[in-house]
């Protein structure tokens, strides 16, 4: 019987994980009027298949690598008129690794992150506290084009 190695084998696979609901909002005061700021986040996770298939007789080195990047959209309004958009990514906020094949890993891998759901708000909100000294330039630039006419 011939057996198939699988030496060196790395294959990239990408799904989203399961929405989790991840928003937030906030008003931030300003001079032109309470800005509000509209927040959704999104994970995805990236897998990769590394290590070998054992053959008869030898162990198996099969191991799934996989990360949790982060994705925020941010919706901000001042009033009725001014508004700004922004996209912001945090890559391998969650990362782990688990025996075996990556298809065979996908439901243990989704508890794991639904398990540390709170590091991934936690990750979103300091992305969410960054944002702010953003949003405060652009609603400023906004502001003094709107006073020049």
């Amino acid at each position: 019987m011939k057996t198939l190695g699988f030496a060196g084998l790395a294959v990239a696979l990408g799904f989203s994980a399961p929405a989790m609901g991840m928003e937030h909002s906030t008003v931030i005061e300003h001079a032109a009027g309470p800005i509000t700021a509209d927040y959704s986040g999104k994970t995805r996770v990236e897998m990769k298949q590394i290590g070998s298939a054992g053959g008869a007789g030898r162990a198996s080195s099969l191991r799934c690598q996989w990360s949790v990047s982060l994705s925020v959209e941010r919706q901000a309004r001042v009033g009725a008129n001014m508004q700004a958009s922004r996209s912001m990514l945090r890559d391998d906020v969650l990362t782990g690794s688990s025996p075996g094949w990556c298809s065979e890993r996908g439901n243990g891998i989704d508890r794991v992150i639904e398990a540390r759901r709170d590091d991934l708000r936690s990750a979103m909100m300091a992305m969410v506290a960054q944002d702010r000294e953003v949003i405060l330039v652009e609603a400023e630039g906004a502001h003094a084009r709107q006073r020049e006419g």
